[in-house]
């Protein structure tokens, strides 16, 4: 039993030795992507900007103050810059409805009172205008609804 395990060991350190043998004086080479560079690290939120955890979960409201939704995801691009926020529009108490993508230029971010937060996001539609819109399917949904038709 034991001699199985001694030959069993031997045969893998066999099998790695030409792995260790390999010369490591140059940098390993990551083939399947590259990182990117650190390039800052900011200390603080500049009054200009968003927290996503602020953004995801806020009220979404009409021009005409009429409540729509609320912002249930943000969707960047591989740049980092949020080119759309997903909306939870309809339903009841969270269950049902639908999700709609809204371009984030067309939102209008409104601060609280302290300035500290988002009080709401005020679109140019109407609820009714993102219940007939298209629902937002993510690439999650997309490949799942390719794997069901297989």
């Amino acid at each position: 039993m034991m001699s199985r395990r001694i030959l069993a060991v031997g045969l893998v350190l066999a099998a790695m030795a030409p792995v260790l043998a390999q010369d490591r004086s140059e940098p390993l080479q990551l083939s399947l992507f590259s990182l990117k560079a650190t390039a800052a690290y900011p200390l603080r939120q500049d009054s200009n900007q968003w927290l996503g955890s602020n953004l995801i979960g806020a009220n979404v409201v009409s021009v005409t103050n009429e409540r729509i939704g609320k912002i249930a995801n943000l969707i960047l691009n591989d740049d980092g810059k949020v080119e759309a926020a997903v909306v939870k529009v309809g339903g009841f108490m969270g269950f049902g409805g639908k999700s709609v993508a809204v371009t984030y230029d067309s939102l209008n971010i409104s601060r609280n009172r302290k300035g500290d937060a988002i009080d709401h996001v005020t679109v140019a539609a109407t609820r009714d205008d993102l219940l007939r819109a298209a629902s937002f399917k993510s690439l999650r949904q997309q490949l799942a609804e390719v794997q069901e038709k297989r």
